[in-house]
């Protein structure tokens, strides 16, 4: 997938992954832990859902980023859309678009409709790793499993498990020395890099397909170098009846100093919801009558206008 829409991807999809890996990666009560194993299996296996993320960044008590997205998933017609809002100058917004085995992307401030067109080679090879993953070893899964389920040790004291009615409510709080070392190195690591720059395509920046302007992201992140810590990870999810994941959020408070030495308190706050499983029809757009590009998208590092 072209590094634009994968950065797209990695601030309001992605996040939910994370949120759920985190998650897995420390409650554990006996109940609570099962619990939650079992919600994210069973939620995984559904195809057909609508996705709510919604994830915002403070730096000194100071809004830098909010990001919004509402994505909607048919597995078995191989459609989908989405709506997403992101921060730069006046609010941005693009919308996406899979139907008929093409993707179509849209932006607030255009009126034009861009089709990404993708070779034969970038097809099959996508084509290839999906049914790699069909065919996926279960044995393996489990194995993988086995080596979380003994990595969380003594983690499993900390979750929480309470029921209201139909509903589960599973939380986590750690605090300071409670994070696992390794999490916090991990943590670290990937904060201090998220902040460097990081060389673009040219031709990338040229064309810009997408339409909005994606730096936006990446320049309200504090730019954190030394002393980085996690100082807490507060994390809660919802469950349904039919042991389905229905809400879940995150906050993780972040300090550091950037490369002047400035001290740095930020918070990450993530909030996601899934509704209509089994019910959801992805929105669609009928191109008669609009104007439309057709972008390369494939091979190449970056996107550019079909020749």
């Amino acid at each position: 997938m072209n590094k634009k829409l994968a950065m797209i991807g990695a601030g309001v999809v992605a996040g939910s992954v994370l949120l759920m890996s985190s998650v897995y990666a420390g409650v554990g009560s006996a109940s609570g832990y099962e619990a939650y194993k079992t919600a994210i299996k069973n939620t995984a296996s559904i195809d057909n859902v609508t996705h709510t993320v919604k994830v915002s960044i403070e730096d000194n008590g100071k809004p830098v980023i909010q990001v919004a997205s509402t994505m909607k998933t048919d597995g078995e017609r191989s459609s989908g859309s989405a709506e997403i809002s992101l921060p730069g100058g006046e609010t941005q917004s693009l919308e996406f678009f899979h139907q008929d085995d093409r993707q179509i992307l849209k932006s607030g401030s255009s009126d034009v409709y861009r089709i990404l067109e993708t070779d034969n080679e970038f097809r099959n090879r996508f084509k290839h790793r999906e049914d790699e993953a069909k065919l996926h070893d279960p044995g393996f899964s489990r194995e993988v499993e086995k080596v979380i389920d003994t990595l969380v040790g003594n983690l499993k004291n900390d979750v929480t498990l309470s029921q209201e009615g139909e509903t589960k409510e599973i939380a986590l709080k750690l605090e300071g020395g409670r994070i696992p070392a390794l999490a916090n190195a991990i943590g670290s690591l990937l904060i201090r890099e998220s902040g460097r720059d990081h060389p673009v395509s040219p031709r990338a920046n040229a064309d810009n397909p997408l339409g909005i302007d994606l730096s936006s992201l990446k320049d309200g992140l504090p730019k954190l170098t030394e002393e980085i810590r996690i100082d807490a990870v507060i994390l809660t999810a919802d469950v349904n009846a039919d042991d389905l994941l229905t809400e879940q959020t995150a906050e993780i408070r972040v300090s550091g100093k950037d490369a002047d030495g400035v001290q740095h308190e930020a918070v990450v706050k993530l909030e996601a919801s899934l509704s209509a499983f089994g019910a959801t029809t992805p929105d669609t757009v009928d191109l008669t009558g609009k104007s439309t590009v057709t972008v390369d998208f494939g091979r190449e590092a970056g996107f550019g206008p079909r020749r």
